[in-house]
């Protein structure tokens, strides 16, 4: 029977440009390798820089012929590699194939050909190889597929290996691009590290600033990801991860305006004047201010700049109601007025968590979102899950 090598070939190159996980990508190659040259086993080298070789990380086989993940490492001297590197050694850059090798018979006085095509046999006897395929990117040698006896006994024809030549070159491309996506992602990891370390530093120089919110910003920020996992069910599966990274660094962030804020308003010791509500009024705004010059941020902005709107309309600083308060915002608002009722202030005690409790139903519809309140409140009546 007749194989349609075109077609494997773009059926794997239309997978391929899917995948950007190395591991995934090789095992889908190697899977496809299989079906359809139909080989005993197959295994990849790829080259690892943390160890400065190529390494089998994954191959597959039948009756066990398999070889274990990291086991085995080709050195860039070793001559698997070196037949393809070493642009002084007599040979082609092409396909290394068992059976054009051990016919190869160097003159008598070469004995440093004759001792590399001994090693060369020896290695590829060594993974029961009888063909060996490098995968360039440019001139960068980025994995050698190696293929065991095919099922059949008979030898590679000029089709396949034609076949895996070209699917070697698409491959090599595929790992380069998903090795990017990796690194790019573990840089993008590193910068939300950083960036939650700076976010942590400029909430503690808030709580520094004003004295009787000590501890505020971190109980308003698990408060607000308690109620938030309660409404995963109403945010979208695939946005759900980044949305709630965006709500954490809004919630540590919802107070930052305060900054701009005189220190003997925030600090005053009884109930603020209509000039000095004015002006504390003015730190959502402030806070938008500082934040708004950071790319990226436009969900977090949402969450410190309306985190003081009502669901009736009658916060600020725009006054807005009902679902036109941004969700990340609705959720902060309530963490930041629970915490604030749980506090002593010097013009008042804390509420009891009954009293709280009875404080949010109330207001439910009115000063807080009835989604949030019914989530938040899910919190207490399940304590199993708290």
């Amino acid at each position: 029977m007749r194989i349609d090598y075109r077609r494997s070939l773009e059926k794997a190159a239309r997978q391929m440009i899917l995948i950007h996980r190395p591991d995934t990508l090789v095992k889908l190659i190697l899977r496809a390798i299989q079906r359809t040259v139909k080989v005993r086993h197959a295994g990849m080298f790829i080259y690892d820089k943390s160890r400065d070789a190529y390494v089998v990380k994954i191959s597959r086989g039948f009756s066990g012929l398999k070889i274990p993940s990291g086991f085995a490492k080709l050195n860039a001297d070793n001559p698997l590699i070196t037949y393809f590197t070493d642009q002084r050694l007599p040979f082609d850059r092409g396909s290394l194939l068992w059976d054009k090798i051990r016919r190869l018979k160097p003159l008598r006085r070469d004995k440093k050909t004759a001792a590399f095509i001994s090693s060369l046999k020896f290695n590829l006897s060594l993974y029961s190889a009888r063909a060996c395929i490098p995968s360039f990117c440019r001139r960068e040698l980025v994995a050698v597929l190696f293929l065991g006896e095919k099922i059949n006994r008979k030898s590679f024809v000029e089709e396949e290996v034609g076949f895996l030549s070209v699917l070697a070159s698409d491959m090599a491309m595929a790992i380069k691009n998903a090795w990017l996506v990796e690194d790019l992602n573990q840089q993008l990891e590193r910068n939300k590290r950083l960036l939650l370390q700076v976010v942590s530093a400029l909430a503690s120089s808030i709580e520094a600033k004003d004295q009787y919110t000590k501890g505020h910003t971190e109980r308003v920020v698990d408060c607000a990801m308690q109620i938030a996992r309660r409404l995963k069910h109403t945010v979208d599966s695939q946005a759900w991860s980044s949305f709630t990274e965006e709500l954490k660094v809004a919630a540590l962030l919802h107070d930052i305006g305060k900054i701009g804020i005189p220190e003997v308003v925030l600090n005053k010791p009884d109930v603020l004047s209509e000039e000095e509500r004015r002006i504390i009024q003015k730190h959502p705004l402030i806070g938008q201010s500082i934040l708004g010059h950071i790319e990226g941020f436009e969900s977090v902005l949402l969450g410190v700049k309306y985190h003081h709107e009502r669901y009736d309309g009658c916060g600020y600083p725009e006054g807005l109601k009902g679902k036109k308060i941004p969700f990340v915002a609705a959720i902060i608002a309530l963490a930041d007025a629970f915490d604030a009722m749980t506090s002593d202030r010097p013009y008042r005690q804390a509420l009891s968590l009954a009293e709280t409790l009875e404080e949010v139903r109330r207001n439910r519809g009115k000063q807080f979102s009835p989604i949030v309140v019914d989530a938040f409140l899910k919190i207490y009546e399940n304590k199993d899950s708290r």
